[in-house]
């Protein structure tokens, strides 16, 4: 597997059990982007839709229960990107399962998943680490 995105000390938001839901999420980005590149089939990306399912659920109810712990302002913010997100993620599951160019369809969610990867974890997930050390 090739790695494009890579997980760095500088991506932490200091939280042991969210930053390795992010490596898992990492994990699987390097994985679409494999699917692209080898062309893709619909056993590895119905692997990845079954990740995404079970990380939906696990990772952002988590992530949002520990804004809230340490009272985090801009939590409700920060929810409405994680709903933006299971809406884009519904239409690709459902597209998935349609008879669509899975090649195109691939394409699309590697560019949604590596910008989230980049936009939202790197930059949003980091707001709130931030506001935790200032609060110290």
């Amino acid at each position: 597997m090739s790695t494009i995105f890579q997980w760095t000390k500088s991506i932490s938001v200091g939280n042991d059990t969210i930053d390795a839901q992010h490596q898992r999420l990492l994990a699987q980005v390097n994985k679409i982007i494999d699917a692209v590149a080898l062309g893709s089939n619909s056993k590895e990306l119905q692997e990845v839709i079954g990740f995404f399912d079970e990380y939906i659920k696990e990772h952002f109810s988590y992530e949002e229960a520990y804004m809230k712990s340490i009272n985090y302002p801009d939590i409700e913010e920060h929810r409405k990107k994680h709903y933006e997100f299971i809406k884009n993620y519904n239409k690709f599951k459902e597209e998935f399962n349609q008879n669509v160019d899975k090649d195109k369809l691939t394409m699309e969610i590697e560019v949604y998943i590596g910008d989230w990867w980049i936009d939202h974890i790197g930059k949003e997930d980091k707001k709130y680490q931030l506001f935790l050390e200032n609060k110290k």
